[in-house]
């Protein structure tokens, strides 16, 4: 898209590519890189916080790029990383930017799901959590709670990963 490179986010990578990445990158480095599970995508972007949002329960404009967040970015492209306050934990654009994916297979509710952490994966994995909302989601779906799935080979502009490094 022309936007996509420099100090912007990751985008147009399937949950595929981004296993394959975080290997590579493992691999350069010495150190270990994964995604995160969707507990810990949860826990890190809350920072502590128990409200609809990192900094609360209203949409504040200025905080993130969503479809009406009120950043200059809103509904175009993603913003440069870092253009917006980072929450308690030093972690930036956790709400809106790109949906991001986790380690865990999708389902509806989370009866059965994993009480550590740990991902949740199963036989049959369709599709795959992303978290985070993007440029083009409206504030509810920037929420901390929020959760979508797409199949592993989707490849778009809206979403991107942030990898844990063990």
């Amino acid at each position: 898209n022309g936007w996509g490179r420099d100090n912007h986010p990751v985008v147009n990578v399937s949950w595929e590519d981004a296993k394959a990445y975080a290997k590579w990158l493992s691999e350069q480095t010495g150190y270990r890189y994964r995604l995160p599970t969707e507990a810990e995508w949860e826990y890190a972007a809350r920072a502590g916080t128990s409200t609809q949002y990192w900094w609360g329960n209203k949409l504040i404009p200025g905080r993130s790029n969503c479809f009406t967040c009120g950043s200059k970015w809103d509904r175009v492209s993603t913003a440069p990383v870092g253009s917006f306050k980072a929450n308690s934990l030093g972690l930036q654009d956790v709400s809106g930017n790109v949906m991001e994916w986790t380690a865990d297979c999708y389902f509806k509710n989370y009866e059965g799901a994993p009480i550590d952490g740990s991902a949740w994966v199963g036989d049959k994995c369709a599709s795959r959590v992303v978290r985070g909302g993007s440029y083009r989601s409206t504030d509810e779906n920037i929420r901390m709670t929020k959760r979508s799935d797409f199949v592993p080979e989707t490849a778009v502009d809206e979403i991107g990963i942030r990898l844990v490094r063990e």
